[in-house]
């Protein structure tokens, strides 16, 4: 059992401030989150350093599917497309109830789209080496409305139907966190660094401020690793020297509406009219809907504004390919993230490369930019080596590459879901929405209190007690976005949970009332925030 107890916060900075790291990571999404992973494997001694919550920005905000991005065979990047596929299955290996194999259709409206998906997808599963169990399957005509019944099956009369991997976005990336801290590193949570100390030009050290106390320390490293996505240039400026590449970021704008408005049986793919691939995803009880793709000009922002004409372009898809009016008021949350890409002149951000980079400024910081969920581990193993040759580390020869937390289980993850229900009887939506949160980990946190949080929802106690002694939450918001999960797939259950919750982390956590109120009024306005149309 790996630990992250938020009570430990004072013993994690005395040993931040008194350990000389061979890299200090800057960041704590799923970039940072499989650095740490990988160099804690080799034996280095890392820290990692994250400003707010881990996975507080992109990174718990995507389409939450690892995956090849078979769009970009259509750009000529097939490097890019082969190394993904190839990489959905590793993180399956390490963590199979966090990269679950689901079934994708492709609707077709005619009969050159059919076969351009079905030569697509051909080629994307032989760069994948897909097992022949797998491989992707044609319908048309009744089989294709007994598959999908909503689909229009007039306008839409083929499809090809293949397999991508479903995950969990910041689920994913503490499992990661936690796997590096397993190994011997050290990660911490709202420690923002807000400056840099060099020796002879070099980086040396960093200034950390811990949010929660207010305490500021010096962590000495030899290298560090600028691992910041959107606030990558931010963390160049600290640098004293202006990021070599410049960045552009995305917006990526996702819907979620009640499943029973849209009652789909497996994952969908729809193209909006400009050509935009738009992703309908049915998660227990609600279906998200994205993702859009613009430029983003102001700032990087942890909660990009979301806006009606975002929501009225993801209904037009709906409308097209199942005959379904959404309304503004059928959805009951959203969320928007930013990508951070490396700027390309003249084209638009839906017409750049996902490919990452990494460069290493004056001074010695090195810079991760760029780069997809799914590619996480080979820009995690890259930018490792980059740092190893660089500040002529000495690194274990063959680290042993072990599951990630929860991940260390056979059979599938029907057969684990049933084994659950055997022993803490349940409905089997319950228990499936436990064990993808929480793989073999599950029994652990069921052990803590298999009693719901409030009556008629599917969150239990234990989970908020293994958030904090288990997962480092330090607010409500950490444990309802982030760790629970409740903000985005139990949307309906939000209102129910937060005074009960509140109370729960209160005791755990020593607030004062004035502070465990506080914490709830602040998850009442980001979730209203959420659900508000601009």
């Amino acid at each position: 059992m790996t630990v992250l107890d938020t009570r430990q916060r004072d013993t994690t900075l005395r040993e931040l401030q008194n350990t000389n790291f061979d890299l200090a990571i800057i960041g704590g999404g799923i970039t940072g989150a499989g650095i740490l992973r990988e160099a804690s494997l080799r034996g280095l001694s890392v820290a990692l350093l994250e400003a707010e919550d881990f996975a507080s920005g992109t990174s718990s905000k995507s389409t939450k599917l690892v995956h090849g991005g078979i769009r970009y065979l259509a750009m000529g990047h097939f490097h890019v497309v082969r190394e993904a596929s190839l990489e959905r299955k590793r993180v399956n290996e390490l963590a199979p109830h966090l990269a679950e194999p689901q079934w994708l259709m492709l609707p077709a409206g005619n009969l050159m789209e059919f076969f351009k998906y079905r030569a697509g997808v051909s080629v994307y599963e032989q760069l994948g080496q897909v097992e022949s169990r797998d491989l992707h399957v044609n319908l048309s005509g009744e089989s294709l409305a007994a598959r999908e019944p909503l689909l229009d099956t007039k306008r839409y009369s083929r499809a090809c139907v293949y397999r991508e991997y479903l995950t969990d976005d910041a689920r994913l990336v503490l499992a990661n966190i936690r796997a590096g801290v397993q190994s011997g590193g050290v990660a911490l949570n709202r420690a923002r660094v807000s400056g840099v100390i060099k020796a002879d030009g070099r980086l040396r050290a960093l200034h950390v401020r811990c949010g929660v106390s207010g305490e500021e320390i010096v962590v000495n490293c030899k290298g560090a690793i600028n691992a910041a996505g959107p606030w990558v240039e931010s963390v160049c400026d600290l640098d004293g020297l202006r990021s070599e590449k410049p960045l552009v970021l995305s917006k990526g704008v996702h819907i979620v509406i009640p499943h029973n408005l849209l009652p789909l049986k497996q994952m969908v793919l729809m193209v909006g009219r400009d050509n935009r691939p738009v992703f309908a995803i049915p998660r227990g009880e609600v279906v998200y809907i994205g993702t859009t793709d613009t430029r983003y000009e102001q700032p990087a922002d942890l909660w990009p504004e979301v806006k009606r004409s975002e929501l009225e372009y993801l209904f037009v898809p709906i409308r097209d390919y199942f005959g379904v009016e959404l309304k503004l008021e059928d959805c009951i949350s959203t969320w928007a993230g930013l990508r951070p890409l490396i700027a390309q002149r003249g084209k638009s951000t839906k017409e750049i490369s996902r490919k990452d980079e990494i460069w290493i400024s004056k001074s010695g910081l090195i810079t991760i930019a760029g780069g997809k969920l799914t590619g996480y581990r080979k820009m995690a193993e890259e930018t490792v080596d980059t740092a190893v040759r660089f500040l002529q580390l000495s690194p274990d020869d063959e680290p042993e590459d072990i599951p990630l937390p929860g991940g260390d289980f056979t059979g599938d993850v029907e057969e684990q879901v049933s084994r659950l229900q055997l022993q803490y009887p349940m409905e089997e939506s319950a228990a499936l929405r436990l064990f993808r949160l929480y793989g073999s980990e599950a029994w652990d946190v069921m052990a803590l209190n298999p009693e719901p949080v409030s009556d008629g929802v599917s969150i239990v106690t234990g989970e908020l007690i293994w958030a904090i002694k288990q997962e480092g939450a330090t607010t409500l918001e950490d444990i309802i976005y982030r760790r629970t999960r409740a903000a985005f797939y139990r949307p309906l259950e939000v209102a129910d949970i937060i005074e009960p919750a509140s109370v729960v982390a209160a005791a755990i956590l020593n607030w004062s009332e004035d502070q465990r109120i506080a914490e709830a009024e602040s998850v009442r306005a980001r979730f209203q925030a959420d659900s508000e149309i601009r």
